[in-house]
């Protein structure tokens, strides 16, 4: 969506003028500087020019342990920027009251609880299966569904990361908060 847009660093050009209006990426981040920066940047001039037909890359880790490390990473620095509170907020309830009364109805329930899982996690593996139908176009069979079976593997892990990082990040934010009303 090209109103709600947040380039990463990797997919933005800007002039230095601009840069330096805003005071340029916040130092004090390791994780999470470019959204900090966008929003900044969006809050003095608007709206990013979205250009649908520029190429940028992103290669994601080789391995789950990198995966988790880039996510937790990327968490942590949500947490210490505070961003997205809801958001995060939201993934801790799903996994610590949805997942629990959805487990529990497996065990008593049984086919409804099976239902709600399936359906769950169906939804949960919806956008990224249709980026992965798109990217995939012309593998073998075996390799698509193997691809398509790890989606949610993928997620989990990245989501257990997220929960993990984003506290950290809150805990450096509060004992940071004195250096934080300095900048």
């Amino acid at each position: 969506d090209p109103d709600s847009f947040l380039p990463s660093s990797r997919s933005v050009a800007f002039l230095r003028a601009a840069w330096e209006a805003v005071g340029g990426y916040p130092e004090w981040l390791d994780y999470s500087e470019d959204l900090v920066f966008d929003f900044a940047l969006r809050e003095k001039y608007g709206v990013f020019p979205f250009v649908e037909t520029a190429v940028a890359y992103f290669r994601p880790r080789g391995s789950l342990r990198a995966f988790f490390h880039q996510y937790y990473s990327y968490a942590r620095g949500d947490g210490k920027a505070n961003l997205w509170p809801f958001r995060h907020l939201v993934r801790y309830i799903t996994y610590l009251v949805g997942l629990p009364m959805v487990l529990w109805m497996i065990w008593r329930e049984k086919w409804m609880g099976w239902v709600l899982l399936l359906t769950g996690v169906s939804a949960y593996s919806r956008r990224p299966a249709q980026r992965l139908w798109v990217n995939t176009w012309g593998w073998r069979p075996p390799l698509r569904l193997r691809a398509f079976a790890l989606i949610p593997i993928i997620r989990l892990v990245g989501d257990v990361a997220k929960m993990l990082g984003y506290p950290v990040g809150l805990l450096w934010r509060w004992r940071n908060r004195r250096l934080l009303t300095q900048i």
